[in-house]
């Protein structure tokens, strides 16, 4: 006759097993996907303020290149 008491413990064992296996994971996904949106915002933020700075050198190009009474020389 089978042992269903022991089973049922081997069983409920692999089952904890599973669950805390799946816990850890999940938990891994959440912190990689946190680092992932941080890294994402931190690109975006030095994407942005590169390309205001590129913005502000173009302008100081164009007014100078468009003020005849300018003393400085364009390359």
């Amino acid at each position: 006759m089978a042992d269903y008491k022991a089973m049922y413990y081997h069983l409920a064992g692999r089952m904890a097993t599973a669950i805390d296996a799946l816990e850890a994971t999940t938990n891994a996904l959440v912190e990689i996907t946190e680092k992932l949106k941080l890294a994402q915002q931190t690109t975006e933020e030095m994407f942005l303020s590169s390309t205001d700075a590129d913005d502000e050198i173009e302008c100081e190009k164009e007014n100078t290149v468009n003020d005849p009474g300018s003393d400085k020389l364009m390359a």
